[in-house]
């Protein structure tokens, strides 16, 4: 007898989960569900990437809208919106793990794969842009005093902005070094 009681309460609170997913953007448009339904029927990888973040979007509360673009060998999202900092996150985190998501979600079981790339409101541009000065700068520095200068601990991504950003100058080399969380890059002089 406690059993159905039991499995009844579960189904309570399924069908209030399953209320909550079917509401709509509050504006009129269409749920998470008829999305994702459409996309199901497209069936494309750009249609699954914006049905994705747009539900990551929702349930982190986030009104934007989702832009995605497809290229050659990569799939890319961009957010725009009001108070993305929650998404973007401290130092890029929440965006780089919602990308990663991302990416498997759109590609579970599919081969060829493209790299999907998250955006919102241009962070990475930026922050992209902000590496590759601080690499440049940093180099700089290491050929003129002759002296390893060390980085601070950065992601995966990061330090591969890093090493790109460096690899073509001949006075100097780079190499990561360390263990994650707090794995940098070390730009050596070249003698």
């Amino acid at each position: 007898m406690r059993d159905d009681l039991e499995d009844d309460e579960c189904d309570d609170e399924y069908d209030e989960y399953e209320d909550e997913r079917q509401v709509g953007d509050g504006e009129g448009g269409p749920s998470y569900d008829e999305r994702r339904l459409q996309d199901e029927e497209n069936s494309t990888s750009a249609a699954k990437l914006r049905a994705f973040v747009e539900r990551v979007l929702e349930e982190m509360g986030l009104i934007a809208q989702v832009r995605v673009t497809e290229g050659a060998e990569e799939l890319h999202a961009e957010v725009t919106g009001d108070d993305l900092g929650i998404l973007i996150g401290r130092r890029g985190q929440t965006i780089d793990a919602v990308e990663y998501l991302a990416g498997i979600a759109v590609y579970s079981g599919v081969h060829p794969r493209k790299h999907v790339e998250l955006d919102a409101e241009g962070y990475k541009e930026r922050r992209r842009s902000q590496i590759e000065r601080v690499a440049l700068r940093k180099a700089d520095e290491a050929a003129k005093r002759g002296r390893p200068v060390q980085l601070n601990p950065m992601t995966p991504a990061e330090r591969k902005i890093v090493h790109l950003t460096l690899r073509d100058r001949e006075d100097v080399g780079t190499a990561s070094q360390g263990r994650e969380p707090n794995r940098s890059v070390v730009i050596t002089p070249v003698r």
